[in-house]
């Protein structure tokens, strides 16, 4: 597993390297009176839900942007629509680290408002714990993508190799729950919420936090493409200034974005509820990146085979933190 991770991850990199980045470029025609606005595309998962509800507020509008997303299925994929010039932003996890070590031009600008490991382990409610899974089926999702780096770790501190299972990829998030639910795996890795929908419907239960294994780590970041920075830096400032007016509204009025997450993101209430309760009020909306952590991620994916242990990158070389508002 640890070997075809790395040959994955290094084959998609290097076709991603030879696509020549580009930059949005604005099309939409103007009203008369209307101000030009810079399009910005952002390259994450579906159901994003800052950036949807900033772009219901107005917020990302006011600061002269015309903010498009780009949904993708992981990390690995936002890497690859940037390289491809299909992207200008993207929000995801250590895949972006990854891709920057393989010399993707991306750079990180920022840190989504919870930026920590939040995956998790999904059983079936039978396991008591992690051993009893041990020659099972475990579908510990996209190759090179954080859920599976979640799964070797907590592998790995218990004793096991990727060898002592039988690994399959059951697909995004709604697929892989549905194969926990009809018996074609014994785990999963999932986000909290699906892990919460899963136990609430009774089909499984939260066997590991990963979050518990990684330590000091910081898991998910806001990157920019090097081209995207060089060209429109003020639209990078405005993007991160309406990204933060977003988060700050969102932590003050928990209550309406949960709302409107369900409503208009089609999340399911209960799940969504009890995990968004919780953690929203813990965000951190300054967006700095804490670069202990971040040199902390890039050990461990090194030592998980992600990323070529002879590279030398620290958080300092690859974190520009100039765009953030004060």
């Amino acid at each position: 597993m640890q070997i075809l991770n790395r040959m994955k991850i290094l084959s998609i990199l290097l076709l991603t390297v030879l696509v020549t980045s580009c930059s949005g470029k604005d099309v939409k025609t103007l009203q008369p009176g209307e101000k030009p606005k810079t399009l910005v595309r952002f390259a994450t998962t579906a159901g994003n839900l800052p950036l949807n509800f900033g772009i219901k507020k107005g917020y990302f509008a006011e600061q002269g942007i015309d903010l498009k997303i780009v949904t993708i299925s992981g990390g690995p994929a936002s890497v690859t629509a940037a390289a491809s010039g299909e992207a200008d932003f993207g929000g995801m996890g250590s895949p972006i680290l990854v891709g920057i070590a393989a010399g993707v031009p991306i750079t990180i600008v920022a840190s989504p408002p919870h930026s920590g490991e939040n995956f998790v382990l999904v059983s079936k409610p039978h396991y008591k714990n992690f051993a009893e899974l041990k020659g099972k089926v475990v579908s510990p999702g996209n190759v090179g993508g954080g859920s599976s780096d979640a799964f070797l770790m907590i592998a790995k501190a218990k004793g096991f190799k990727s060898s002592d299972f039988q690994l399959m990829n059951a697909g995004p998030s709604a697929n892989s729950l549905a194969a926990l639910q009809t018996g074609r795996v014994e785990a999963i890795i999932a986000s909290e919420v699906v892990g919460v929908k899963a136990e609430l419907e009774g089909f499984g239960k939260i066997l590991e936090h990963a979050v518990d294994y990684f330590g000091h780590y910081q898991h998910s970041f806001v990157f920019a493409t090097n081209s995207f920075i060089k060209e429109k830096p003020e639209a990078v400032r405005a993007f991160l200034v309406a990204y933060r007016k977003t988060l700050e509204y969102i932590k003050a009025h928990p209550e309406e974005a949960i709302q409107f997450a369900v409503t208009e993101l089609q999340q399911e209430e209960r799940s969504y509820r009890k995990v968004y309760e919780k953690e929203i009020p813990t965000w951190d909306t300054t967006g700095k990146v804490d670069f202990v952590g971040t040199d902390n991620a890039l050990k461990i994916l090194k030592e998980l085979g992600d990323i070529n242990p002879q590279v030398q990158i620290t958080a300092k070389q690859i974190v520009d933190e100039r765009f953030l508002t004060k």
